[in-house]
């Protein structure tokens, strides 16, 4: 499910009306920028690892994902919200080294 959800998400398009924006204080690229950097090297690695540091970062983005949802329209708010489930199926699933 995770590796048919992230290939999903890696095909979308960043919403460019967000491109530079902060929301709720977070600036989104920035944000989306260190999720996907995580997710993508925690599914190419295939060994169910995820470094403490890549860890914290998702955890930690999980509560910004989850701040900026309700100030995001339908196709911003489809992006970020499967980012958010992608970002928790990983730190739930994942082995901490």
């Amino acid at each position: 499910m995770l590796n048919e959800l992230w290939y999903e998400h890696s095909k979308m398009a960043f919403p460019k009306v967000l491109g530079g924006k902060e929301i709720n204080g977070v600036c989104v690229t920035t944000l989306d920028a260190k999720v996907a950097g995580c997710i993508d090297s925690y599914v190419k690695s295939g060994n169910g690892q995820l470094t403490i540091t890549h860890y914290q970062l998702l955890e930690a983005s999980k509560g910004n994902l989850e701040s900026i949802l309700k100030y995001l329209d339908a196709e911003s708010l489809e992006y970020f919200r499967r980012l958010h489930k992608i970002c928790s199926l990983v730190t739930a699933e994942a082995s901490v080294t």
